[in-house]
């Protein structure tokens, strides 16, 4: 990173060559030394020294100012020059000189920008404006081009907020450029008010799908056969076919011959050919993917940090319990490192994943000693390219997902995931509810993986408690209050968590209330409030006001709402279920009949042994007396 090394003074104070020759992206050499990588007066601003994510592709770093314009035009024809410095000006303001009150964007929100406000000039272009200051009094008239997209359809009210936004911020850095627009566009009014977005609690729902259970039990399922049953095989052919090329081209033979070689390797492992071969190793990497976000929820970028060695033991926090760490990157509020808890089943699919890109750490660790080397025979353009391409193969050098795309190993970008991720179904009969192939995105998989442990009946148990640093994922409160200890957490992870129990938590309240059904144990508190919503005028609301004022934690045998407040038995109950039939803090509903009749039926059958003795015997006696009493007060014939 070397952002210091920028400078920063407005733009509206340098004179026109001095600001062409601006440095907009410096990055650093081998040596340490630094050299210019990109210009203001250049067409493409690459900013990939300061983008980190390993997801992203080269050209999602960079701006590209060759914006295709309504006229036939580009943005950079001679044709549009004022208006392509006008833009310029613009970003770069927001960089060097941040709207009032706001902190200095990372790189990759200038990038995003962009986005924002190719609709915008190309409706000026549309309408013969070349300046900023002329939308002055016709911004209210871009509103119906702001709600198109490229193909003419309505696109999401948060992308007309982003494009309404660009707006609003070129009259807020109106004093800091020399074109700019100098009256507010809609007195007022707000870019998200305008674009319908009121600020109302529906916007804060979550957006992203949750992958339906059926479609995730599936792609579990076959993900692990992969894993577990077809690895083995894959990777035996794999390491054939390399070494039976790395042999011809020690010998000297070109690529026509080394391509029969391949082939004929290929075939002889049990496979059509090369192509059959690469295609079924690339779904072997997807299933890694699949069940290493399935089981730790971690972000894509996140995924595609994930490095050799990444799995490291480790204990709980009563030294009692051995437990599995995923080391990766979190690049979602500053680059840090950061461990997730996985089960032993993440590790399989880490280690499978190792082997498997293994050469192409290997041809990487080769490319860097060559490409190191030439740079420093190099001058120019080709200096800078291969000081790119280093910067590249040293990020890249111990990553797992690799790819060789192109001629070039590299990280999978997300686009190239995701089509991954949508081929994996495709190719292996995993559907929707629609019947057709399961659309599956990897953002999908976070949501997913909370919403899991959110409706886990054992929710806040371990899993949690070490994922999170607290014994509890109702221990919210303290990370707002400065509570948090030092175990660097995933807030936004626990707060995804939090959303969904709570909605699950309202949920199961609200089928209680709702029911006259008979209860094992309600508490007297949960047979009030059933009474109160039978005459509620708005049951709805009460129900929900109810569920918001306790917190519940499930035991697999009943839901308690006292251990998140230190009442009750203080959590004992999960392992001493009697101890919850008589409680006022537990609820115990018939879906947890199959659990007691299932303890019903383990007591009768430790009472047939002969070897049991007295204590052993009277113990079974008073849990099955237990377990009885439930059952018959949930058929109703025994008041709780």
């Amino acid at each position: 990173m070397s952002l210091h090394l920028l400078e920063l003074r407005p733009i509206k104070g340098f004179a026109r060559d001095d600001k062409l020759n601006l440095a907009v992206s410096v990055a650093r050499m081998p040596d340490g030394t630094t050299f210019v990588v990109s210009r203001y007066g250049d067409v493409i601003w690459d900013f990939y020294p300061y983008i980190p994510n390993e997801n992203r592709k080269l050209c999602q770093k960079r701006i590209d100012w060759k914006i295709l314009l309504p006229d036939g035009r580009m943005l950079t024809d001679p044709e549009h020059a004022a208006l392509l410095e006008s833009t310029k000006d613009f970003i770069w303001s927001l960089f060097a000189d941040p709207v009032e009150g706001r902190k200095r964007p990372v790189m990759n929100t200038l990038y995003r920008k962009i986005d924002g406000i190719k609709p915008l000039l190309r409706w000026m272009v549309s309408l013969g404006l070349t300046r900023f200051a002329n939308l002055a009094g016709r911004t209210l008239d871009f509103m119906p081009q702001a709600r198109l997209g490229i193909n003419g359809k309505p696109v999401a009210d948060n992308t007309v907020a982003s494009r309404l936004k660009v707006i609003e911020d070129l009259y807020l850095q109106r004093d800091k450029l020399n074109d700019a627009l100098l009256v507010h566009p809609w007195p007022h009014e707000t870019s998200c008010s305008l674009a319908g977005r009121k600020g109302d609690a529906s916007d804060r729902k979550p957006k992203t799908e949750v992958i339906p259970d059926v479609v995730a039990g599936r792609l579990a399922e076959v993900a692990l056969d992969y894993i577990r049953n077809r690895s083995a095989a894959i990777l035996a052919a794999l390491q054939s076919v390399y070494a039976a090329v790395e042999v011809q081209a020690a010998a000297g033979y070109g690529k026509s011959v080394q391509v029969k070689v391949r082939t004929a390797a290929s075939r002889e492992a049990g496979f059509d050919g090369t192509v059959e071969l690469t295609t079924t190793g690339n779904y072997l990497r997807t299933a890694c993917y699949i069940i290493i976000d399935m089981f730790s929820g971690i972000r894509d970028s996140e995924m595609m940090s994930i490095a050799e060695k990444c799995i490291a033991p480790g204990k709980s926090r009563d030294g009692n319990t051995d437990l599995l760490w995923l080391h990766s990157t979190i690049y979602k509020t500053g680059v840090r490192p950061h461990k997730w808890l996985v089960p032993p089943v993440v590790k399989e699919a880490v280690d499978v994943l190792t082997r498997l890109t293994a050469p192409l750490r290997t041809k990487l660790r080769l490319e860097k000693a060559g490409v190191e080397a030439r740079i420093g025979l190099s001058i120019g353009k080709e200096k800078a390219r291969l000081a790119k391409r280093f910067e590249t193969v040293c990020k890249h050098s111990d990553k797992l997902f690799l790819s060789p795309s192109h001629g070039n190993v590299s990280v999978l970008s997300g686009n190239a995931m995701n089509n991954d991720l949508k081929r994996f179904c495709a190719e292996h009969g995993i559907r929707g509810v629609d019947g057709k192939p399961y659309t599956l995105h990897a953002h999908q998989f976070r949501r997913t993986y909370a919403r899991f442990i959110a409706r886990s009946e054992l929710g806040d148990l371990l899993i949690l408690r070490n994922h999170f640093g607290h014994w509890s994922i109702d221990m919210t409160a303290c990370y707002a209050d400065g509570g948090a200890d030092d175990y660097e957490f995933d807030m936004d992870l626990l707060e995804m968590v939090s959303a969904e129990k709570l909605s699950r938590q309202s949920e199961v309240i609200g089928n209680y209330l709702d029911s006259d059904e008979p209860l094992a144990n309600g508490g007297h508190w949960l047979k009030k409030w059933r009474s109160s919503v039978r005459t509620a005028a708005n049951k709805e609301a009460l129900i929900a006001e109810y569920a918001g004022t306790i917190t519940l934690n499930g035991t697999g045998h009943s839901w308690c709402v006292g251990n998140a407040k230190g009442t009750g038995c203080g959590g004992l109950c999960v392992f001493e279920a009697q101890m919850c039939v008589d409680c006022n803090y537990g609820i115990i509903g018939q879906e947890h009949r199959p659990v007691w009749q299932g303890i019903h039926e383990q007591q009768l059958e430790a009472l047939a042994l002969d070897d049991m003795g007295p204590g052993g015997r009277a113990r079974a006696q008073n849990i099955l007396e237990y377990a009885a009493k439930v059952l018959r007060r949930l058929d109703g014939q025994e008041a709780a």
